[in-house]
């Protein structure tokens, strides 16, 4: 049996094609809409910032650049930037060593020769040797990076939520040494209540940074693998590390 078209049904074919033909030739005329990248950081000064800007940051717009990409920037704890990447719940975190997350998720390209700093006080810099001469004295760090793994011999090392409060607690000695990073540290040196009594030696710890990418993402860590050697040969990471005070050491 033939199907049976009336008058109405003719009319609402036909405003469904011309609907249909409508919402097509929007989608063409539309431009393509950016690809979100979720990215997760702890906050670092310098490399970053919560006002967007910093090193790292800035590598990241010249790799993945608009209108392409748009960067979504979470900041969150260390620690838990780790494990947002590792259950696909963000794309990229920011600032990783080799031994912090599983080797397949980072991206070859090394983007610092990340150097950490010590806060102490004078009379224990008075006689520094190296990191032995913290053997069995009390060292706090921010939770989450596990700075213990560098050294061979024993320390009382403890982790702690807020550098802040780390530095609080060496000004009334309750420890003996902070490693953190030195522009972070001045920061929040007034606050803090230290004096002239406590100094800052840079670089005890150096280790390679990079940036690592969630399993569901492979395809930005490739494009990222990419893209850095063309950053770095062009000399853009130089120009972004000159901008933020990067010693030139602390370059790739």
């Amino acid at each position: 049996m033939r199907p049976f078209f009336n008058d109405t049904t003719v009319v609402s074919r036909n405003i469904f094609c011309s609907s249909l033909a409508l919402v097509l030739l929007l989608v063409v005329a539309l431009p393509g809409v950016a690809k979100e990248i979720r990215v997760v950081t702890d906050s670092w000064k310098g490399y970053s910032n919560r006002d967007g800007a910093g090193y790292y940051l800035d590598i990241l717009r010249a790799a993945f650049p608009p209108p392409e990409y748009s960067l979504n920037i979470n900041y969150v704890p260390f620690r838990r930037s780790l494990r947002m990447v590792e259950a696909a719940q963000a794309d990229i975190v920011l600032g990783v060593n080799s031994t912090d997350i599983d080797a397949d998720l980072i991206a070859n390209p090394v983007v610092e020769n990340d150097a950490v700093d010590l806060l102490l006080h004078k009379e224990l810099a008075r006689n520094w040797q190296g990191l032995r001469s913290l053997e069995y004295k009390k060292i706090a760090a921010k939770r989450g990076y596990g700075f213990d793994v560098h050294f061979n011999f024993p320390i009382d090392y403890h982790e702690n939520n807020t550098l802040l409060g780390m530095m609080k607690m060496l000004s009334v000695g309750r420890i003996d040494a902070i490693l953190d990073y030195e522009a972070d540290i001045k920061n929040m040196w007034k606050e803090s209540g230290l004096d002239e009594d406590f100094i800052i030696i840079k670089a005890v710890l150096v280790s390679k940074a990079f940036f690592a990418f969630s399993r569901d993402q492979q395809g930005l860590k490739k494009h990222f693998e990419e893209k850095f050697p063309e950053l770095l040969q062009s000399g853009k990471i130089y120009e972004i590390g000159k901008l933020y005070g990067i010693e030139e050491s602390q370059l790739p």
